[in-house]
């Protein structure tokens, strides 16, 4: 009878050991069990070419991961943010992707390219995780949630801005890459809609350093202006060319040049060039409202971690996250409760990017949330 009441005793202090070794998180000592986290993942270029885009995507993640701790859980459960940087490298992108999806994600958000999103799109979505892209994708691809404008609303505001100055030509350069490849053909519709002539077509590869020749094709066919489908640096590499030749008609890029990186290579030397951008980037120069005051509440928060500014990438980022996080805090802590959370919410949501319809058949934002902006004292100027 002794030897089993020793036994009982020994078993007893192990069991207690045991819960306890259970509850506690490998070096952090919270306290928190598996059950008690949830993980959201992040796929971003944090190193590489397309890192002038994904740095301040990874800087959201630290500064959305730093309140979240400071304001603790959400109906008792934690929230994880795991990031992987895809090095710029679509192969590492879909390895990253089979990571996060081991370590049980409920949610991804990903990647800064689109031919990356592209890459991940097959993995997330056949493991019935939603995928949250901040990169203009395919808009017939399904269960996604597009969080950057897209080509079809890009290509609305240029025509605009073409119209308004009454430009009937126009040539157009592309890097030759999936992000490259797809701006064409929606503008292509939206310019034979509104009589408006594309008189050249050229391509580049995506790691050119030099376009002259390119551009020297352009001129040739006498276009009133220039539309650029690239990311930097290759955008600014084909904007400095184009200065360098003494064009004097306006250069139009998409959104993926509006950023510090492509502010830097134009530096100086920026007459008759335009980006289209957020709002988030002329958040000083907006008149007063909500859109103005959600935007200086970011553009604050992240100059007081970074001593830097947001820009439109952090806003596709940012979008993607809250969603995710109002999902959440309606009490949906799986993929499957999360996405027929976001399918059936019928009121807009008023986000950093502009505002979303998940009801509606358009992919992306509204093009409420972007301008065709110009730079002034090397600064980017908003245009209403």
């Amino acid at each position: 009878m002794k030897k089993f009441s020793l036994l009982s005793i020994v078993l007893s202090v192990l069991l207690v050991i045991t819960a306890c070794n259970t509850e506690s998180t490998e070096g952090g000592g919270s306290g928190e069990k598996e059950n008690e986290v949830i993980k959201i993942g992040a796929i971003f270029a944090q190193t590489g070419p397309a890192s002038t885009l994904g740095k301040t995507q990874a800087n959201y993640v630290k500064l959305l991961q730093k309140k979240l701790d400071e304001e603790g859980p959400i109906n008792g459960k934690k929230i994880e943010i795991i990031m992987q940087d895809y090095e710029t490298d679509d192969t590492k992108a879909v390895i990253a992707a089979d990571k996060l999806i081991s370590e049980g994600v409920v949610a991804v958000v990903g990647a800064t390219q689109a031919s990356t999103s592209m890459a991940i799109l097959p993995k997330i979505s056949s493991a019935g995780i939603p995928l949250f892209t901040v990169a203009p994708v395919d808009p017939e691809a399904k269960e996604i949630y597009q969080m950057a404008p897209s080509n079809y609303m890009s290509a609305e505001l240029i025509i605009k801005f073409l119209k308004e100055r009454n430009i009937t030509k126009v040539a157009w350069v592309n890097a030759r890459d999936g992000f490259g490849v797809d701006g064409l053909p929606p503008f292509e519709i939206a310019a034979k809609e509104n009589n408006i002539e594309i008189v050249a077509h050229e391509e580049f590869d995506a790691t050119a350093t030099d376009m002259t020749i390119q551009l020297t094709n352009v001129r040739k066919k006498n276009p009133e202006a220039v539309i650029v489908w690239s990311r930097t640096p290759g955008a600014g590499i084909v904007a400095r060319n184009f200065k360098a030749l003494g064009f004097d008609i306006p250069m139009i890029q998409s959104s993926a040049s509006a950023n510090q990186g492509f502010l830097d290579q134009v530096k100086d030397n920026n007459e008759n060039l335009f980006v289209i951008g957020s709002k988030l980037s002329v958040v000083d120069q907006l008149p007063d409202g909500d859109q103005k005051e959600r935007l200086n509440a970011l553009r604050e928060e992240y100059r007081e971690m970074f001593d830097s500014d947001p820009d439109n990438f952090t806003a596709h980022a940012g979008d993607g996250f809250q969603l995710i996080i109002e999902a959440i805090e309606a009490g949906n802590t799986t993929s499957e409760s999360i996405h027929d959370y976001l399918k059936s919410k019928t009121d807009k949501y008023e986000g950093f990017t502009g505002t979303f319809d998940l009801q509606s058949e358009n992919v992306g934002p509204n093009a409420d949330g972007f301008s065709v902006l110009e730079i002034e004292n090397n600064y980017w100027k908003f245009n209403e």
